[in-house]
C-alpha cells in the first residue's frame, strides 16, 4: 500500500495520493471524509508490464492521470471552489463482468419489489444483505469475468504457510462465521441471477458451490420469565424507564430488538383481548401483530405517564433516560433547559447501539458482568415457552412473523432441544381435550393505553 504524499504533479515519479495496488488492480481509494462528499472507490487496470519499487505491476499512464484528476476534483471540493460534491460512487464495471451483473441484479430486485407494490423503508434497505456482501465480493470479483473465477479464489491452501487462505478464511478471521455464511449465500444467489441473465456464465457451475457453506451454530441462550421481570425492575429502579418498557414490550410481543425499538404510538391497536401493535418487520417485511399482556401494557402506561408528553402518531415510543451530553456554548443560552452554565442531558429516541449499551448496563446490575445473554435472546425464549406449552408451529410462525415452519434452521434456532418439549406432547393431548370442553371467557381487560393515546390526541386537536 502506498504512503500518501501531497504532490501529484509528476506522473510516474511521485506517489499519487489515494492511488494503490489492491486485490490485483490499481485503485483510487478515498478516505472516510471524502466518501461523505460523494467520492467512492474507483477500480482501474491491472498494470504492467514491469514492476514498481514495491514490486507491484507498474500502473498505466492513463490510470495515473485518472487518479490525479480525481485528486484535483477532491481538492476543489475541499477548498470550497466546487459548489456541488463530485460523484464517483457509481463504479463503471466492464460489460460481462461480475460487477456489471451485480448492478443489473440489484435493479431487477428493486423492480420485482415495485411490481408487487412493495417499497422498502430506509430501515429495510439498511438491512439488505446484498450491499453488505458486495463490500467483500466487489473488490475481489467486481471487474472480473465470471468465467475466470475458480473455487480457489474462495478457499485454497497457501503453499508457503500451509494454512487455508482465500476469501472464506479472510471473512471468518476478520469478522465472523456468520458474516462468511451471509456473503457466500449472496454470491450463490448472484451466480443464479447471472445464469438467468445470460452472457455471463452460461452453462458453468458456480465455483462457490465447490465447498460447503455451513451455517454457524445458532444461539441457544434463553431468558426465564422471572429473569426478565428482574431486568425490568432493575431498569425502572435505575431510571431506565424507556428501556424497561421496551424490554417488557419485546418480551410479550416477541419482536426483535430493532422492531421493538422503533414502535410508534400510531401503530397501537386493540382487539377483544387487549393491546397490540401493527407493523411490518424490518427484516422480512411480513405483517406482524405484536400483542401485549396486561403486565407489559401496565408498564407501558406507567412509562408514558412518566414521560408526561403528548405523542404524535409517528413519534417513537421508547426514549433514553439521557442521550448525548449537550454543552451550552458562549452566552447565547441556546439550550433553554441548561441553567447551570454547564451541561445537561437530552433524552433521545433509542437507537440500536444505545439500546444495546443501556441493556448491557442493566444486565450487569441485575446479574453481574459475567452475564452475556442478549436482548435478542428474549425472542427465542418466547418461542421456547410456546413450544413447551403446546403451541403449533403455525401459531409460532404467525406470532414471530416469519416462516419458521418452512425452515429447519429457524426451527433449530428458535426451538433448541429441551426436556419440556419432549414431555409436552404427552401433556398436550390432555390439555387439548379440556380446552375443547371450555368456553372462551370474556376478557375484563381494559384499554388504558388506547384511552391515554385518544386523550392525548383530543388535547392536541383542541390546542390547534
Amino acid at each position: 500500500m502506498h504512503v500518501i504524499h501531497c504532490g501529484d504533479t509528476a506522473v510516474g515519479r511521485d506517489r499519487i495520493r489515494y492511488f494503490l495496488y489492491l486485490y490485483g488492480r490499481w485503485r483510487w481509494r478515498p478516505t472516510k471524509a471524502m466518501k461523505a462528499h460523494g467520492f467512492g472507490l474507483v477500480t482501474m487496470g491491472r498494470g504492467g508490464p514491469g514492476t514498481d519499487s514495491d514490486g507491484n505491476p507498474k500502473p498505466r499512464v492513463e490510470d495515473q492521470q485518472r487518479a490525479i484528476e480525481l485528486n484535483r476534483a477532491w481538492d476543489q471540493v475541499r477548498s470550497g471552489h466546487a459548489s456541488a460534491p463530485a460523484r464517483t460512487t457509481t463504479v463503471r464495471y466492464p460489460e460481462g463482468s461480475v460487477g456489471h451483473a451485480y448492478q443489473r441484479a440489484m435493479e431487477l430486485r428493486k423492480a420485482e419489489r415495485l411490481a408487487k407494490g412493495v417499497v422498502w423503508t430506509s430501515r429495510q434497505e439498511k438491512r439488505d444483505s446484498w450491499p453488505r456482501a458486495w463490500k467483500w465480493l466487489g473488490p475481489r470479483f467486481g471487474d472480473c469475468d465470471p468465467k475466470t473465477i475458480q473455487p480457489e479464489h474462495f478457499l485454497r491452501i497457501d503453499p508457503v504457510t500451509g494454512n487455508a487462505t482465500g476469501l472464506v478464511p479472510e471473512i471468518e478471521s476478520k469478522v465472523s462465521i456468520t458474516e462468511r455464511h451471509m456473503v457466500i449465500k449472496v454470491w450463490r444467489a448472484l451466480w443464479n441471477r447471472m445464469q438467468a441473465m445470460h452472457g455471463y456464465c452460461d452453462g458453468l457451475t458456480d465455483p462457490g458451490k465447490a465447498f460447503a457453506n455451513s451455517a454457524p451454530d445458532p444461539r441457544q441462550q434463553i431468558w426465564l420469565r422471572r429473569e426478565v421481570l428482574t431486568l425490568v425492575q432493575v431498569a425502572w429502579r435505575h431510571k431506565f424507564h424507556g428501556l424497561a418498557a421496551c424490554m417488557a414490550t419485546a418480551w410479550d410481543s416477541m419482536l426483535s430488538p430493532i422492531d421493538a425499538q422503533t414502535l410508534t404510538a400510531g401503530q397501537a391497536d386493540r382487539d377483544g383481548v387487549g393491546l397490540f401493535f401493527r407493523l411490518d418487520r424490518a427484516k422480512t417485511g411480513r405483517a406482524a401483530a405484536a400483542t401485549l399482556s396486561q403486565w407489559s401494557t401496565a408498564i407501558l402506561i406507567a412509562y408514558l405517564d412518566h414521560m408526561g408528553v403528548d405523542l404524535l402518531d409517528t413519534t417513537p415510543l421508547f426514549w433514553t433516560r439521557g442521550g448525548r451530553p449537550v454543552s451550552r456554548k458562549g452566552k447565547t443560552g441556546q439550550w433553554g433547559g441548561d441553567h447551570g452554565g454547564g451541561r445537561h442531558v437530552v433524552p433521545r429516541p433509542y437507537t440500536k447501539d444505545r439500546l444495546e449499551k443501556d441493556f448491557a448496563k442493566v444486565r450487569a446490575l441485575a446479574f453481574g458482568k459475567a452475564e452475556r445473554r442478549q436482548l435478542g435472546d428474549m425472542r427465542r425464549s418466547g418461542a421456547v415457552e410456546g413450544d413447551a406449552g403446546g403451541a403449533s408451529v403455525t401459531d409460532q410462525s404467525n406470532k414471530m412473523a416469519n416462516t419458521v415452519s418452512a425452515s429447519n434452521r429457524l426451527r433449530k434456532t428458535y426451538n433448541p432441544v429441551n426436556v419440556a418439549s419432549v414431555r409436552r406432547f404427552d401433556e398436550a393431548r390432555a390439555i387439548g381435550a379440556e380446552r375443547l370442553e371450555q368456553r372462551a371467557t370474556e376478557s375484563v381487560m381494559t384499554t388504558p393505553l388506547m384511552t391515554l393515546l385518544e386523550l392525548q390526541r383530543k388535547r392536541r386537536d383542541g390546542a390547534k
